[in-house]
């Protein structure tokens, strides 16, 4: 009689990814345009010049349709797939708040240090990626190992630390993502141009004013 087997998997939180539509992808580009800096200077959907302490914005007009449009529904099918990542410590449950919403242009020797965010999930949409991360990597050929790419780092179910690395090209112009905030994350920098790398991002947290019902709390 043959033995049987089974596969059980510690519970674990991924990522949802999706590639935006071009009307999608129209909408994000007329509200961070719409968002940015005057002193920021466009021709058409490229950015030429922005000074470099403005080089990240607030995104707050037309958020409320990013969200309806765009957010929502992915953000649904995370909490569908995996639940809410994180242990609730809370007497009550919360309801969810797309908290905070900003563009990033990044341009030559710009990164991002490995940081985490204080929400519970967050999102990156990627709208101009100007170069292939795998030519930056040639540039300097060792020296450069992991040049334009994205970076999650996370403990597997042993504690052993790992990454996760998401090459960067203009093929993945309207890539977006959304992970749990707690995931440390890095972007490391393109060397060969200075065109600007533009991304949309922002955090969906709990809501400390929309109060549900009681936690299991001990009475």
């Amino acid at each position: 009689m043959p033995m049987e087997i089974d596969y059980i998997d510690p519970k674990n939180f991924g990522l949802v990814h999706t590639v935006l539509s071009e009307e999608h992808q129209a909408l994000c580009w007329s509200i961070l345009k719409k968002n940015a800096p005057t002193e920021a200077v466009w021709e058409g959907n490229t950015l030429l010049s922005v000074p470099r302490k403005l080089k990240q914005w607030w995104i707050t007009e037309d958020k409320d349709k990013f969200e309806r449009e765009i957010l929502a529904p992915l953000v649904s099918a995370y909490i569908d797939k995996y639940g809410l990542p994180g242990k609730v410590e809370t007497t009550h449950k919360q309801g969810l708040k797309f908290s905070r919403f900003w563009c990033r242009a990044s341009t030559r020797h710009d990164y991002h240090a490995l940081h985490d965010h204080r929400s519970i999930m967050t999102f990156v949409t990627w709208l101009h990626n100007p170069v292939n991360s795998e030519d930056e990597k040639r540039d300097q050929w060792g020296f450069r190992p992991e040049a334009g790419e994205v970076i999650l780092t996370y403990n597997d179910t042993c504690g052993k630390l790992r990454k996760y690395i998401i090459p960067m090209s203009p093929q993945k112009n309207g890539t977006m993502m959304v992970f749990p905030s707690d995931i440390n994350h890095m972007s490391q920098p393109i060397h060969s141009t200075d065109e600007y790398r533009i991304c949309l991002a922002g955090d969906i947290a709990y809501d400390s004013y929309s109060i549900g019902e009681e936690e299991g709390v001990i009475t």
